[in-house]
């Protein structure tokens, strides 16, 4: 019978030259040190000078504190960043901000240092925090001396040394802005670290510490308020490791009820601190706890997140057959099985197993509503936190146990196996690690690029502070952002020599600009607007321009949907025969051309790309807003993924899915008209002239295309205005405040069919539509506003919003019965201010 209560290092071995005594004093710095170093190697590829995406919104902010150091107080009595949009208590991150700010400028390589030093802060603190953890695997936790034994040592390195590697971290860590969640944890495991040194009975001072850095975590962001939660369940592990019964259980309730009451005092002082700041207890992006649009989409998107959290490969390097990932995948298959292998060799694991699950749930409650990562990796920082408990739970897999005399030859392999494995395991997170980076430093080279190019521009090709807009700037790259929310901290000195106002950013990443609204006013404005597209591969600015308005198309409401350069087209029969082509045999059983001149085609292709026609179809994008698409859809999958329509035009001269749109298909006998919604892409409506289109099909099944066709704009969607609203005025926001309380909005659906009145759809605050010129309603409304007739107006009063921020407006049209028709219409932005 094996005793399954003591480690080999709790008596000396024959012929082992180290004592324990040894092991502790040489062998915690030189593991240390490697942790430290391997996760430094790491990240040194993008410990450059660069900014992206948000870091831009906080220069933008840094510079104007300089000036009002009230700002940086402010933080800790309002808003973050005195945000009206959002609403988070985070001033100490305001804080390091500043100091990186005063200590490097605009020297973006310091402020990449002190994201990567947090970093590594935490990564050591967790190999204390998991060799505290390691010491309950023996069974007489009391002797301080045994805080260093065989299994704690190497559970405590596996578990440090995967956190600092971990390859789902280069958001939190290579992203300037996402230091709010690599602050936040090191705060967290600080105070668990030193809350644990005082429950050992040492120091009260421990306890101040504990209590200090949990403060600093809730000052650093909200996720710290379930530290307490995890110290109660911390409670229930001592309780166990002293050999807890029922006859202790309630002195030991007591005893750690006492422990966790100062926590709980700084908690209530926290949530009474956050209402006066906030002036809500929740906060966030809706202030809202339990508000889920789509439940079937929050699901999905939860276990897709949990998925890239266990396997955190960015897709865009990394295909399912890379020798990497199948590795990966298979270690997560050795750790469960090494795991269940240590527990039932070594029971006194299980608690602990059972304490870090329980830690890992506490980790994700915070994140629980926006929970998501993407197959780049976009969103992983907020898992940043939960790889902590995760990291710990791996590491069971490789913690070798040894019990006295090693008197099983099994037991001693599968030792030497998990260490082999384990390191192999790390070094595999390494090398996904380095190459998940490569995603940030490209982005970074790109952000210098746009930076560099952007003042150029502004010495030598613009005068002045015109209108301008710029195109194609990239979102991000591979997952990681460049120009999200960045274009007007771009636009500033001292990033560039002087400042600039009047620039948008218009692409499909800015859901909030109202591109389908202000498009014919663009035209409006002819030269008194400059048009920039960033070329993303040569890395510099192209001039593009907008045809020429050809007669007179009215005023007001009536220029919204005018189409003067563009006569409707049919393509039947004969016709159709000359455009619709096989792209190629790739997933397409048959096809043909029936004698009426309708097109079968029926596909079978495995999972992967799906097949697709080409469709040699020239049209001037500006003016060609919707394209239909009758088809007969005898046999498709209930769950096929509809058609999409990608376009090639003058600036984007290559098929990809960020140029397409979308419609949904039903399987039918009857012919159905299938919508592809164009007008709300920049990249189409600035893209000159289609050349081809590729129509992508469900992977099973049978479609006939019946015909190709131009729909006017005016006929499926209503036209709504308001005063000074086109892009010369108000560009299609609309303000409300003490200012002017109330304002009226316009509409015309007189060209819809059987249009009897429209409704009008009101987002929710700072929430928007999910897509344009859409057939779906939408799920998140705040409330609907119908009127009857087909032109009218309706009154927007500012009483009758009880938050501030944005929303979004737009309009249906409906017919006599209330049946929407056609598809939604431009949105407009409510602006909402005191």
């Amino acid at each position: 019978m094996l005793d399954q209560t003591r480690n080999e290092s709790e008596a000396q071995q024959p012929g082992q030259p180290a004592s324990p005594a040894f092991v502790q004093k040489n062998a915690v710095p030189i593991l240390v040190f490697i942790i430290a170093l391997a996760t430094f190697l790491c990240y040194l590829p993008v410990l450059f000078n660069f900014f992206c995406g948000d870091d831009f919104v906080h220069l933008t902010w840094l510079k104007q504190a300089m000036g009002y150091p009230t700002l940086i107080w402010k933080n800790f009595y309002s808003s973050w960043l005195d945000g009206t949009t959002t609403k988070f208590y985070r001033p100490l991150i305001s804080i390091f901000m500043v100091t990186d700010y005063m200590a490097y400028g605009l020297n973006g390589l310091g402020y990449h240092v002190t994201n990567l030093l947090f970093h590594l802060t935490s990564t050591v603190v967790l190999f204390f925090v998991s060799l505290r953890l390691g010491r309950t695997f023996s069974s007489d936790a009391n002797n301080q001396a045994r805080a260093i034994n065989g299994s704690a040592v190497s559970f405590a390195f596996f578990a440090s040394i995967i956190f600092g590697l971990y390859p789902l971290h280069p958001e939190a860590v290579s992203w300037i802005t996402g230091r709010v969640d690599s602050v936040v944890t090191t705060f967290i495991v600080l105070s668990l670290w030193c809350y644990m040194q005082w429950r050992d009975g040492k120091s009260i001072l421990w306890c101040g510490g504990s209590i200090v850095s949990f403060i600093l975590g809730l000052l650093s962001k909200e996720m710290a308020i379930t530290l307490p939660a995890t110290m109660a369940a911390y409670e229930v592990l001592l309780w166990w490791e002293k050999g807890g019964n029922l006859k202790t259980f309630i002195p030991g309730a007591i005893n750690a009820i006492k422990a966790i009451i100062p926590f709980a005092v700084v908690i209530a002082l926290y949530f009474v601190v956050r209402l006066i700041a906030l002036g809500t207890f929740v906060g966030g992006y809706d202030d809202s706890l339990f508000f889920i649009s789509n439940m079937k989409e929050f699901v999905y998107g939860w276990l897709h997140a949990l998925k890239m959290l266990l396997i955190p490969a960015n897709k865009d390097f990394f295909d399912t057959k890379n020798a990497l990932l199948i590795f990966w995948q298979v270690s997560l298959g050795f750790i469960a099985i090494s795991a269940l292998a240590n527990f039932a060799t070594l029971r006194r694991m299980l608690p602990t197993f059972i304490f870090t699950t329980v830690w890992l749930a506490f980790a994700l409650i915070p994140v629980y509503k926006i929970f998501a990562i993407s197959d780049d990796l976009q969103g992983s920082r907020l898992a940043y936190l939960a790889t902590v408990p995760l990291s710990l739970l791996m590491a069971f897999g490789f913690t070798t146990v040894r019990m006295v005399g090693n008197p099983v030859t099994w037991l001693r392999a599968a030792n030497r196996m998990r260490i082999v494995w384990g390191t192999l395991f790390v070094t595999a997170a390494a090398a996904m690690l380095w190459t998940n980076n490569q995603a940030w430093i490209a982005a970074g080279e790109q952000s210098n690029a746009i930076r560099s190019q952007l003042d150029a521009l502004y010495k030598t090709e613009i005068q002045g502070d015109p209108q301008v807009l710029f195109l194609g700037l990239p979102d991000q790259i591979h997952g990681s952002y460049v120009c999200r929310n960045a274009l007007y901290g771009m636009t500033k000195a001292p990033q560039l020599h002087r400042d600039v106002e009047h620039n948008i950013l218009v692409d499909r990443f800015e859901p909030i600009m109202p591109f389908g609204y202000i498009k014919n006013s663009l035209r409006d404005a002819g030269d008194k607007v400059k048009i920039y597209r960033w070329d993303l591969e040569n890395k510099k600015f192209v001039a593009i321009s907008i045809p020429k308005e050809s007669g007179d198309s009215g005023t007001g409401i009536e220029k919204q949907l005018v189409e003067t350069d563009q006569t409707p087209v049919k393509y039947q029969g004969e016709q159709l025969k000359q455009l619709v082509k096989v792209a190629d045999n790739y997933g397409i059983e048959n096809s043909s051309f029936d004698d009426k001149g309708a097109f079968s085609v029926t596909t079978d292709a495995p999972k992967g790309r799906r097949p697709a026609l080409k469709i040699g179809l020239s049209l001037p994008c500006f003016t060609t807003d919707f394209i239909a698409v009758t088809v007969i859809a005898p046999s498709v999958p209930a769950d096929n993924k509809g058609l999409d329509l990608l376009y090639k035009n003058d600036i984007n001269r290559e098929f990809n899915l960020f140029h397409r749109a979308h419609a949904n298909l039903v399987q039918s006998n009857e012919p159905q008209k299938l919508l592809f919604s164009l007008r709300s892409a920049p990249e189409w409506a600035l893209g000159g002239s289609s050349s081809e289109f590729e129509l992508y099909l469900p992977l099973r099944g049978e479609v006939k295309i019946v015909s190709i066709e131009t729909v006017p704009t005016k006929s499926v969607l209503p036209a709504i205005t308001f005063e000074k609203s086109g892009f010369m005025g108000t560009k299609g926001y609309l303000h409300l405040g003490s200012k002017k309380n109330k304002d009226t909005v316009r509409y015309d659906a007189s060209g819809i069919p059987g249009a009897a009145g429209v409704v009008f759809e009101l987002t929710r605050a700072n929430l928007l539509f999910a897509s344009q010129n859409d057939q779906e309603k939408c799920l998140v409304t705040l409330r609907e506003i119908k009127s009857t007739g087909t032109t009218g107006s309706i009154t927007l009063e500012r009483k009758d919003f009880n938050a501030l921020g944005i929303y979004e407006l737009r309009a249906w049209a409906v017919d006599k019965d209330g049946n929407r028709l056609g598809v939604s219409g431009d949105h407009i932005v409510l602006s909402l201010d005191d």
